[in-house]
């Protein structure tokens, strides 16, 4: 289980990956002070963006990775 937390950046945000309907993104944020950290990013139904995994590359894309495959989009049509 992953901790929500509001997403405060003080930095560019890259996005690394996103999952199909950008519901989960993967972010690196530089920052002037201090070395780049990765997190995940999702908006909530309120709007606000709220974020998870804070850190290093390798446990925030584990994050990613599996809130990603466990999403099911409910943009996609069946065909």
């Amino acid at each position: 289980m992953h901790h929500w937390q509001p997403s405060i950046t003080c930095g560019l945000v890259w996005v690394e990956e996103a999952s199909c309907c950008e519901a989960y993104v993967l972010c690196w944020e530089a920052r002037q002070c201090e070395a780049g950290q990765y997190f995940v990013r999702r908006r909530t139904v309120a709007g606000v963006f709220e974020e998870t995994a804070r850190g290093p590359y390798g446990p925030a894309v584990v994050a990613w990775r599996e809130l990603a495959a466990r999403h099911a989009c409910r943009r996609r049509t069946a065909s």
